[in-house]
């Protein structure tokens, strides 16, 4: 007796249902495969279960087709009805063979008779108790022309182009190349032609598991799988495909930071510097080496924390006064601004030494000049960001003062983001103001604690005494002011 049962175990010891829906079927239902949980690890349990909704499936498909539904027991509506044997003159059971939804029974002798009698008991026992939670739920067909289905029908590879048209006027053009390699990339291990609503989280997996195979590492493939999931948000919201919780994007869960690989990423990462690192990266003579441009770059990154391109992009009209307090604000209102995450939106107060050092005065000098932009020789859209040419200057300032490369990680601009965030940790400045100045998210629960009322002022009083570096600030206003005002404005 062969009995089909579309069981899989998981390695947590539960089985699953799982069906390959007919192809001429799967633009209707909107699935290409259907997988349920039978919330039992017993695998005569689930082989019964299995039975059940295969035979329920089935009638589901055949309705569907429009072919009808298989005779019904009448005492119950949901279960078919019990199977007539055939029987020989003497009402012995015959060698058979017959079909029960996508279950294929055959018995040959008395045997295989017995047993096959013994399983439908155990169906029907089974049915009788059947949970909720294991019914499938009826299929609701269009209604009218077949319009959704032929919607869904759209080739991955046409649905790739579309979605990376959509998103070309707002992407950095480097950051497009990124998510087109990796969507188009994915297409094409699928098939460029095949429909994109037939994609199953099983065909991502395989596509991850081959790029590791090929030698990527976890961190691209994370990023891989980002791009992704952005592709599915975009094309479930434009009926490319059926729509799915927030939390069930098919390309989730895909790789994960294994917590040794964590550890690996800290240590090869950006190191902080130390305070007498600091004051050889800030001494007057060697910042008289860097351009105007690049000082300024340079001390609002370490007094910020912000990120390299945070810097580079800062607008004119980002300066502004809050409370009477003076602010700079990160954002992606304007042109060629980006951020890395909702919680990188922020307006912080502009700390004393960097009033004292004139930041603000450079601010008015360009807007007499009629420029918009605090560096006003970056050109918007930049291939690599508007931070890149104060990344790749400050990366040449470390060489040239001295500073030697660490064993293990690397000093580069990003260090003095370290650097702000680990010195106000040592100075005691609570978790959430670091967080909220910095524009790093912060779980739920301590978000009130710097919400409400809570402005530039307090942000101000809480974070700046775990800011200094007990610099010579009067040098360093002579650097970054020497020469005439054509040339500080104009500089980079």
């Amino acid at each position: 007796m062969r009995l089909p049962h579309h069981l899989l175990r998981h390695s947590s010891g539960v089985f699953h249902f799982r069906l390959v829906v007919p192809a001429d079927l799967r633009a209707v239902v909107g699935l290409r495969i259907i997988k349920k949980s039978l919330r039992t690890r017993d695998p005569a349990v689930a082989r019964v279960w299995a039975y059940v909704l295969g035979a329920r499936y089935a009638q589901v498909f055949a309705a569907a087709r429009g072919q009808g539904t298989p005779p019904m027991d009448k005492a119950r509506k949901d279960r078919p009805r019990p199977l007539v044997l055939p029987t020989g003159p003497g009402n012995e059971v015959l060698d058979y063979a017959c079909q029960v939804g996508n279950v294929r029974i055959e018995a040959n002798g008395p045997e295989d008779h017995a047993r096959a009698m013994e399983a439908m008991r155990e169906m029907a026992a089974l049915m009788a108790q059947q949970p909720p939670a294991l019914v499938p739920p009826p299929v609701v067909l269009p209604v009218g022309p077949a319009a959704p289905a032929h919607r869904l029908m759209r080739p991955i590879g046409k649905a790739a182009e579309q979605w990376l048209r959509s998103i070309r006027a707002d992407t950095l053009t480097k950051t497009l190349t990124i998510k087109a390699a990796a969507v188009e990339g994915f297409a094409k291990h699928f098939g460029t032609d095949r429909m994109l609503h037939e994609v199953v989280r099983e065909d991502i997996h395989a596509w991850v598991e081959a790029l590791r195979l090929s030698g990527l590492q976890t961190p691209t493939l994370v990023n891989k799988c980002s791009y992704l999931r952005g592709f599915f948000d975009w094309a479930a919201q434009a009926g490319y495909y059926p729509k799915f919780p927030k939390d069930e994007n098919p390309a989730m869960g895909h790789v994960v930071f294994r917590k040794r690989e964590k550890v690996k990423r800290r240590a090869h990462g950006f190191k902080a510097f130390t305070l007498g690192q600091v004051q050889k990266l800030y001494a007057p003579e060697a910042l008289a080496q860097l351009s105007e441009g690049a000082r300024w770059g340079a001390l609002v990154g370490l007094y910020a924390g912000a990120r390299v391109s945070e810097v580079g992009q800062l607008a004119l009209t980002d300066f502004t006064t809050v409370d009477e307090v003076p602010c700079l604000t990160i954002t992606d209102d304007g042109e060629g601004q980006s951020i890395k995450n909702e919680a990188s939106r922020r307006t912080i107060p502009i700390h004393p030494d960097l009033l004292a050092l004139g930041l603000t005065e450079r601010v008015e000098a360009l807007r007499a000049e009629g420029e918009t932009r605090l560096f006003p020789k970056v050109k918007v859209g930049a291939v690599n960001g508007a931070g890149n040419w104060l990344s790749k200057s400050f990366t040449r300032h470390i060489e040239a003062v001295g500073i030697e490369q660490p064993a293990k990680g690397k000093y580069g601009f990003h260090s003095l983001r370290k650097t702000a965030i680990q010195t106000m940790k040592a100075a005691k400045v609570p978790l959430e103001w670091r967080c909220a100045y910095v524009g790093h998210e912060l779980d739920e629960e301590h978000v009130e604690a710097y919400s409400g009322d809570y402005g530039p002022k307090e942000m101000l009083d809480a974070v700046q005494g775990g800011l200094g570096w007990a610099l010579d600030l009067s040098g360093i206003r002579k650097a970054l002011w020497s020469g005439g005002v054509r040339r500080r404005v104009r500089g980079k």
